[in-house]
């Protein structure tokens, strides 16, 4: 019986050594991702102070650029000044030059906090889908005042003077054209009495882009659209982010389990207590320690290979930026806490070490 008593407290040994860490892991976790304050403080860190929505719209507007020439939308000269074209031009600087001037940090603010709280309040709540409804008359309004025209001089700046064979084109096309008939500049600047129409007709064509947009854009409305498919819906992703949440919750009490399980059957003194218990802390302690200190490399790496692969390398980059933000509140904490978890392993090694009996007590004790 001692015998297998000690072989199934070496298995639970084992078991500890990877869910000690593992559950420490998982609470910090949670505890990151399921923090409403927190997440809202982070993302709105990221989306006002990082270039990831600058380099998202410049990603967005050469795919688009692309795919008009593709579908052969941008051959030939109809209608309006092609400002998608445009916006091909702007690198990611300028790009978020544009970005303040039309969606300034309070706007961004506004709907970060909107889409946070509305996703956090549907998780506990009989709603199917999330409540997030963003406004946009504010972000409508700068596009169509001063703050659009200083965007549009952002775009024509980044254009090269045109030259002669391109304002010689452009005025053969304008002499061809029927009276009344738009005529598109080519994609350059013209530095002549046509440069500030040139402006205008830019400005007046990202005015009926954005006049697309509703003044209320309604998620929880395009969401409540989706239904089930396969067994994936609302209900369902609400219901494993609740399971979720409460298993990360809980992790903790796995390894105060496991420690109970080896107490009861290997531990029958104060030095087998350092052992059985000393040496799995002290390890899965050391294992929480070495990944606190390789995890950017490693996420960074996972990222890359597995979940952003496909993402434009440009974007890519700016994604993973911003989860390194979330990551380092998961493993700051995380890499102080492995510190603890060794240091009281290891004070339980040498305090079995201590309290173990001397061979001679051992010997008057059996004679």
């Amino acid at each position: 019986m001692k015998i297998t008593g000690k072989i199934i407290a070496f298995l639970i040994l084992l078991i500890l050594l990877i869910a000690l860490p593992v559950s420490i892991l998982a609470y910090d976790v949670g505890s990151v991702v399921f923090d409403q304050v927190l997440v809202k403080g982070v993302l709105t860190e990221i989306v006002t102070e990082s270039d990831l929505i600058s380099v998202a719209l410049q990603w967005f507007s050469v795919r688009r650029a692309e795919q008009r020439y593709g579908a052969g939308e941008a051959i030939a000269w109809e209608d309006e000044p092609d400002i998608l074209d445009l916006l091909s031009f702007v690198d990611v600087t300028e790009w978020s030059t544009i970005r303040e001037q039309v969606l300034p940090n309070d706007i961004l603010e506004e709907w970060t906090s909107i889409a946070v709280d509305g996703t956090y309040e549907w998780i506990d709540s009989e709603d199917r889908v999330p409540d997030i409804s963003w406004n946009t008359k504010t972000f409508k309004e700068r596009v169509h005042s001063e703050y659009g025209v200083n965007a549009i001089q952002v775009i024509y700046d980044a254009m090269s003077p045109c030259s002669e064979d391109e304002i010689s084109d452009f005025k053969t096309r304008l002499a061809a054209a029927p009276p009344g008939t738009d005529v598109l500049y080519n994609l350059c600047q013209f530095l002549d009495a046509f440069g500030e129409d040139q402006k205008s007709d830019y400005h007046e064509s990202l005015i009926q882009v954005v006049e697309e947009i509703p003044d209320t854009f309604a998620l929880s409305e395009e969401l409540a659209r989706t239904q089930d498919t396969q067994g994936i819906g609302p209900e369902i992703i609400k219901a494993q982010l609740l399971m979720v949440r409460l298993l990360m919750r809980l992790a903790p009490l796995i390894p105060v389990v496991l420690l109970l399980l080896l107490l009861a059957f290997a531990v029958r003194s104060l030095a087998e207590l350092g052992r059985w218990w000393g040496i799995p802390v002290m390890l899965g302690g050391a294992l929480l320690l070495v990944l606190s200190l390789i995890y950017r490399a490693t996420l960074i790496g996972v990222l890359t290979v597995g979940p952003l692969s496909e993402v434009p390398p440009l974007v890519r980059e700016e994604a993973i930026s911003a989860l390194m933000i979330l990551a380092d509140e998961v493993f700051h904490p995380l890499m102080w806490q492995s510190i603890i978890v060794v240091v009281l392993g290891l004070i339980l090694i040498v305090a079995g070490a201590v309290v173990r009996p001397k061979p001679a007590a051992v010997a008057e004790a059996i004679s």
